[in-house]
C-alpha cells in the first residue's frame, strides 16, 4: 500500500522582500534577476512533477543568489532545495538543508522564509513520528507566520496531521477548518494539501463517503494547478477508498490513472509498489490491464514520445 505523504507546498515565494544589508532582489544587472528565473524554472518543473530539473534550476538559482550576496534569495533557494530533498525521499539531505533555510532566514530576519522551513522540517518530523520535536518546530513557525495566507494554512495542515499521529481527530478537524480559511483563493496548492488532509482524517475515523468527496475535491484543484505528484497521490487515495467499499471497477480506473503519471515521471518505487494491486483488481473485474502496463514499463525505461522530464 502506498504510504501517505502530505504534498509538499510550492509557494509563490518570489515577492519576499530581501533581508536587512542585502540589496533589493528585484535587479537583473546586480544578478539577483537571473536567480529570480532560476527560481521560477524550479518551481515550474516541481509542478510538473520532474524533480531532476527542478532541482538543476534550485541549484542554479542559489548559485546565482550566493554569487551576487543576495541573503532573501539565498534562503528561499535553500528551502527549495531541501524540498526537492524529501520529495525524493531523502529525508536526511532534506532536514540538513532545512536548517540551512532556517539558518539563512534567521539571519537576515526573513520570518515568511523561516515559518516555511520550520513548517517542512516539521512534516519530515512528523513522518519519522519525532512528534515532539514536530511541535516544537510547528510552534515557532505559527509565531513567525501571518495569520492568513498559504504560509501560515500549511503550519495549521502539520498541526492537524500532528494531532491525527495522536488520534485527536476532532481538534484535527478544527485546525483543518482554520486551515482552509486561511488559504482560501490564495493561488498556492495550500487548499489542495488541505483538502487531501482531510480525506485522511475521513478515512481515519471511517467516513469514506466523505473521504473520497474531498480526495475529489482535491484532485480538481490538483489538476487545475498541473501538480502532478498531487493528482498521483490523490487518485492513489481514491482507489484505496473505493477497494475497501469493494468497489473494484472504480479502484482500478483510479489506480490505474495513478500508475500512468508515476510511470510518466519515472517515480519506479512508487509503481512497482502497487502494479501488484492493480493486476489484482484486473483479475478480480475481468478487465485486461496489458496495454496499462506496456506504456507503464515503456515510461519507466524512458522511453517517452515528449521526454518530458528530460
Amino acid at each position: 500500500m502506498k504510504k501517505f505523504l502530505v504534498p509538499i507546498l510550492v509557494l509563490a515565494i518570489l515577492g519576499i522582500g530581501a533581508c536587512a544589508g542585502s540589496p533589493p532582489a528585484t535587479s537583473s544587472a546586480d544578478g539577483s534577476g537571473e536567480g529570480d528565473r532560476e527560481l521560477k524554472r524550479g518551481i515550474y518543473w516541481y509542478q510538473k512533477g520532474c524533480a531532476r530539473k527542478a532541482m538543476e534550476h534550485f541549484l542554479a538559482a542559489h548559485e546565482h543568489y550566493s554569487l551576487t550576496d543576495q541573503k532573501a534569495g539565498v534562503a528561499r533557494s535553500l528551502n527549495s532545495i531541501a524540498n526537492g530533498y524529501r520529495h525524493a525521499g531523502k529525508a536526511e539531505d532534506a532536514r540538513l538543508f532545512y536548517d540551512a533555510a532556517i539558518a539563512a532566514a534567521r539571519r537576515c530576519d526573513d520570518q515568511r522564509v523561516m515559518a516555511q522551513a520550520l513548517s517542512n522540517k516539521a512534516a519530515i518530523l512528523i513522518d519519522a513520528d519525532d512528534l515532539a520535536g514536530a511541535k516544537v518546530l510547528l510552534d515557532e513557525a505559527q509565531l513567525l507566520a501571518r495569520e492568513t495566507g498559504p504560509v501560515y494554512a500549511m503550519v495549521l495542515n502539520h498541526r492537524a496531521v500532528l494531532l491525527m499521529k495522536t488520534n485527536r481527530t476532532d481538534e484535527a478537524e478544527n485546525l483543518l477548518d482554520q486551515a482552509e480559511s486561511a488559504a482560501v483563493g490564495d493561488g498556492s496548492n495550500a487548499e489542495a494539501t488541505i483538502r487531501f488532509t482531510r480525506g485522511r482524517l475521513m478515512m481515519k475515523i471511517g467516513k469514506y463517503p466523505e473521504a473520497l468527496n474531498h480526495f475529489q475535491q482535491a484532485l480538481k484543484l490538483d489538476r487545475k494547478a498541473g501538480f502532478t505528484w498531487g493528482m498521483a497521490d490523490d487518485l492513489s487515495a481514491m482507489a484505496i477508498i473505493h477497494e475497501q467499499s469493494g468497489e473494484d471497477e472504480a479502484a482500478l480506473d483510479c489506480l490505474d490513472r495513478s500508475l500512468k503519471i508515476h510511470a510518466l515521471l519515472e517515480n519506479r518505487v512508487e509503481v512497482l509498489e502497487s502494479l501488484g494491486r492493480l493486476e489484482s483488481l484486473a483479475q478480480k473485474t475481468g478487465t485486461d490491464v496489458r496495454v496499462t502496463v506496456h506504456f507503464i514499463n515503456r515510461w519507466l525505461a524512458g522511453e517517452t514520445v515528449d521526454a518530458i522530464c528530460r
